[in-house]
């Protein structure tokens, strides 16, 4: 077994999740960087991290598509057969869905949960057996201010988001016992690829019946190409002080940016509602 702590990072190919990788590694993990083929189109981020690797940072990439229960069940094998334990799982993995609300197919919805929603709770029921055993752990969630708030042109989005929120908390209630803490990540607008990415709505001739606004996607995407934010290695400085704090002391959500802190209103508002609603009925 491993001295040193041991993250699973998802949907670690780039952006959000490469960096929490890679900082998780320079401070006192071994890090998996969880990708989708990396030996194919992911081969290039792989290489990467195995020339930090080559460089002593504690760090490994390791093929993981969280729609797949063979690859979820094999990366978390791999983990435990390598490092002997989990002690953070971070489900990152996400993709994003831009448009107007009817103008989206069932099977783009289906694509779109079955990454957020599904492959989270596979991640987490292939994972967990391993914390609870060792009555510790922090399992976190990359989630979205989208999470929490509609953001134009997003609803399915983040209503993909606001699933896992809910999933989170659900955990959150049930783990805490047990020594596992768990923590949700609200970024707002951060540097990353996430709207070079996107898919606009894939029914266009719908689309088409809306006149005008059924550009919209298109344009809002284009738009937000524009936009400025934080360095995703700033959040991962925050998810390491999350991680530094003592079991039971983790604020279950933390926002990042300023656009983020829009929501912080209504998370306090939906803890009180929540915290009054368990006093209720119990749990």
């Amino acid at each position: 077994m491993t001295a040193k702590r041991v993250a699973l990072v998802t949907g670690a190919s780039t952006g959000i999740g490469r960096s929490v990788a890679e900082a998780l590694a320079r401070n006192g993990y071994v890090a998996f960087a969880g990708m989708r083929d990396p030996d194919g189109k992911n081969r290039a981020a792989r290489d990467e991290v195995a020339g930090l690797a080559a460089a002593g940072v504690p760090i490994e990439a390791v093929a993981l598509d969280v729609t797949d229960d063979a690859s979820v069940a094999a990366a978390v094998a791999t983990v435990v057969e390598k490092a002997g334990q989990i002690d953070v799982l971070l489900n990152n993995a996400g993709n994003s869905l831009i448009g107007l609300t009817e103008c989206s197919s069932i099977d783009q919805l289906r694509r779109l949960f079955e990454t957020h929603v599904f492959g989270t709770q596979r991640i987490c029921r292939a994972a967990l057996p391993h914390m609870r055993r060792r009555k510790t752990g922090v399992l976190a969630f990359t989630s979205s201010m989208g999470g929490r708030i509609l953001m134009p042109r997003s609803a399915h989005y983040c209503a993909a988001k606001a699933a896992m929120e809910m999933m989170a908390e659900g955990y959150q209630r049930e783990l805490g016992s047990l020594g596992i803490d768990v923590v949700i990540l609200e970024p707002g607008l951060v540097q990353t690829k996430i709207f070079d990415n996107a898919w606009l709505n894939d029914d266009e001739a719908r689309a088409a019946e809306y006149g005008a606004l059924g550009g919209v996607a298109r344009a809002a995407v284009e738009m937000a190409k524009t936009l400025k934010g934080p360095d995703p290695a700033e959040l991962a400085d925050v998810l390491l002080k999350l991680l530094e704090m003592p079991h039971g002391q983790r604020p279950l959500r933390t926002t990042f940016g300023m656009d983020a802190a829009l929501v912080n209103p209504a998370n306090l508002a939906a803890d009180e509602a929540t915290r009054a609603l368990f006093a209720m009925y119990g749990g």
